[in-house]
């Protein structure tokens, strides 16, 4: 596949021609699922339509969601039982012309696996290396990958496209520590780090004791932070830059041609998605998964993605389960195409007296006291979500400086400031630093679950 990450053109085309463009491809796509799939047939069948039908990226916004994360799962082990491969009765290619397998984290103890064929292993380097381009890295930089170094989308996926790009990938891994990670920082002199933002924060407290530096000593410029809130949260962003004297990136993307990263603007403006030729993002209400009117410069919504030159396994009109905001006006950076701003898991979502709230919310409006707290910080949860019967009970971590006297001001300080954003107030329970368990390596953690 031709590299084109460098392409002035994708950064200059206008909104209604990217649009003909997305059109163009997804009538293909549309065909192309509908002739491969028995599965994404009998959805088009269940609608009483045909691509053929579908005359319009209104039209096809109409369409209801076909597959979700409960589906997906339910297609894979129908697929394992009557086809003998766990990837789904939507693979639209034949099992061996998979060339590169990956897989959800598995959460609910099943993972949902992930294929690529060549070509969509191409698609996938090149959306990549449009985030990496965005964010400043360029051929002939090093970069520290400090994600788990496996099966996972951030894992080994990634490192593909570091070699597409013609970049050289570290693969030192999440799981091989603190200490492994600052050698090898502290070696090899990368440009950029590929890290969630909890294991940045990890490396920034570490760098002195295990290191015997300070993080920003390391050299490290650019920091592209993946998998969980964090880069997108002010407070976070801030201490990170400048922790490490690097500008942060939050980014997201790894199937389907799907890719976004955030620009460095000085007030956190989302992410711009670098994908449009290859991947279509909608969203739908949560509820009903009726279309958002995004005519006022965008809206809020479950995320829904359709694939437009996906071999494998495409998405299509894809659920995913996660809320968005959808951002069509222009960014005050200049750069063009739509942003995106992660707000949360509908499943995590809790409501308490009828105002809903996302964990991701909250923590940032606890990372605001830092370093009164360590940051670190649990809902605790007696009964199953989404109701919680109030008040909001949490647990948070003090600083290792605050004094017993000082106690009952930062709790109040903290209820005060989470009641005034978000319209909730939480009963708090302030703990010792490090009472929280937790993996620097694993995403973070909202919830302690009592049921």
């Amino acid at each position: 596949m031709e590299r084109q990450f460098w392409n002035v053109a994708a950064e200059t085309i206008s909104r209604p021609d990217m649009e003909r463009l997305q059109w163009a491809k997804l009538e293909r796509q549309m065909r192309y699922v509908y002739e491969k799939s028995p599965y994404y047939r009998s959805k088009f069948d269940d609608c009483g339509t045909t691509p053929a039908k579908i005359r319009s990226l209104r039209d096809f916004r109409e369409l209801p969601i076909f597959i979700d994360k409960l589906a997906d799962r339910n297609t894979q082990d129908a697929s394992r039982e009557n086809e003998g491969h766990p990837f789904g009765e939507y693979l639209c290619v034949s099992p061996r012309d998979v060339r590169a397998i990956h897989s959800t984290s598995g959460t609910t103890g099943v993972p949902v696996f992930e294929a690529f064929t060549e070509h969509d292993i191409g698609v996938q380097n090149e959306v990549l290396a449009r985030t990496f381009w965005r964010a400043g890295l360029r051929p002939g930089d090093y970069v520290l990958h400090v994600t788990g170094l496996s099966m996972w989308l951030a894992g080994l996926v990634p490192m593909r496209a570091y070699e597409y790009m013609g970049m050289a990938g570290i693969p030192v891994g999440a799981e091989s520590g603190a200490a492994r990670v600052l050698d090898f920082a502290r070696l090899i002199r990368a440009d950029g780090m590929f890290c969630i933002p909890s294991f940045a924060d990890y490396i920034l407290k570490k760098a002195p004791e295990v290191a015997g530096v300070e993080a920003r000593a390391l050299g490290i410029r650019t920091i592209l932070a993946v998998g969980e809130p964090g880069a997108g949260i002010p407070e976070t962003r801030k201490r990170l830059s400048e922790g490490f004297g690097a500008q942060i990136f939050d980014s997201t993307g790894g199937i389907w041609g799907f890719g976004a990263v955030s620009c460095p603007h000085e007030q956190y403006q989302g992410m711009h998605l670098v994908c449009e030729d290859y991947h279509h993002l909608d969203i739908v209400e949560p509820d009903t998964k009726k279309p958002i009117d995004m005519s006022g410069g965008g809206g809020i919504g479950e995320m829904v993605h359709t694939a437009l030159e996906w071999e494998a396994g495409p998405a299509f009109r894809y659920g995913l389960g996660d809320l968005i905001e959808l951002i069509t006006d222009p960014c005050p950076c200049g750069l063009p195409g739509m942003r995106m701003k992660y707000k949360g898991r509908i499943d995590d979502l809790v409501i308490v007296k009828g105002v809903n709230v996302f964990p991701g919310a909250i923590k940032g409006v606890v990372e605001t006291f830092m370093p009164r707290v360590t940051g670190e910080m649990r809902i605790v949860l007696n009964a199953a979500p989404p109701r919680v019967e109030p008040p909001l009970r949490m647990k948070v971590e003090h600083g290792p400086a605050v004094t017993i006297e000082e106690l009952d001001g930062l709790r109040e300080a903290i209820e005060n400031a989470i009641s005034e954003k978000l319209r909730v107030r939480p009963a708090i329970e302030l703990i010792p630093p490090n009472s929280l368990a937790k993996d620097p390596s694993k995403k973070v953690q909202f919830f302690e679950k009592n049921y």
